[in-house]
């Protein structure tokens, strides 16, 4: 079982900050996280993502978000963690992802998402991905 630890140095955007976006604004957003991303884990990033994880964020702020802003504003760091694919068309899913898990989707991942109140200068996202095994099973 293999696991990783990693700080952010801000609080993830909320869902309704995420959606009042420029498009191209948000895309370059994901490219810096997922770059961050990267340079923090370094050596640690995975060969080969994750088959199932177990991914806890906790986001550190002032405030006190909603459960759906909450929920939602994560789907841009999810995006940051996943595998490129290529779909049948040419295009590719999942484009800024950097490896660490194969999707985001529920087969894939558990998701534990939190929010902690502190002081501003205390604000960081804290994520944990920690891979699930699934044993065999023997006939």
């Amino acid at each position: 079982m293999r696991i990783l630890r990693f700080t952010l140095p801000e609080p993830f955007p909320l869902l309704n900050v995420q959606q009042r976006k420029h498009y191209r604004r948000r895309a370059a957003e994901k490219r810096r996280t997922a770059a961050l991303i990267a340079s923090i884990l370094g050596s640690e990033r995975p060969a080969q993502p994750f088959e199932r994880a177990r991914i806890e964020v906790v986001r550190y702020s002032c405030g006190s978000p909603d459960t759906d802003g909450l929920f939602g504003g994560v789907k841009d760091l999810l995006d940051c963690l996943t595998t490129p694919s290529l779909r049948a068309d040419g295009s590719v899913r999942n484009k800024y992802g950097i490896g660490v898990i194969v999707d985001d989707s529920p087969r894939h991942i558990d998701l534990d998402v939190r929010s902690v109140r502190c002081k501003r200068a205390e604000a960081r996202t804290e994520i944990m991905v920690t891979e699930i095994v699934v044993a065999e099973v023997m006939a």
